[in-house]
């Protein structure tokens, strides 16, 4: 469950660095984002990808730097699939990301 929640942030993160990009912002939303909202996808993407990181050192000690780099390289492929060739369910997928990630985070806190 730990390794789930460590992609999806990993996912999460790269996905905000994406729609923080005028461009792929543009094709999702159809307008162009404010600075703020940049500023917003930017911290949050940070945010997420240094949580990931810190969780699977934490989780995995050495070996979690090696998993960590092989969730990134995973999370760049699928943006990128998602952004060039299906980005109309660029919206569903950021949904269903947050949902999954914020299941994983709350069992993992119940138990």
């Amino acid at each position: 469950m730990m390794e789930l929640l460590q992609f999806n942030l990993c996912l999460l993160a790269f996905n905000a660095f994406a729609l923080a990009k005028f461009n792929h912002f543009k094709d999702v939303f159809k307008k162009r984002p404010t600075n703020l909202q940049r500023k917003y996808l930017l911290v949050t993407a940070w945010i997420s990808i240094l949580l990931s990181l810190l969780l699977c050192v934490n989780d995995q000690g050495g070996y979690g730097a090696l998993l960590f780099c092989g969730y990134m390289s995973l999370s760049t492929l699928i943006i990128m699939v998602f952004y060039n060739f299906i980005t109309q369910l660029v919206k569903v997928f950021s949904v269903l990301n947050l949902v999954v990630t914020a299941l994983t985070t709350l069992l993992l806190v119940l138990n």
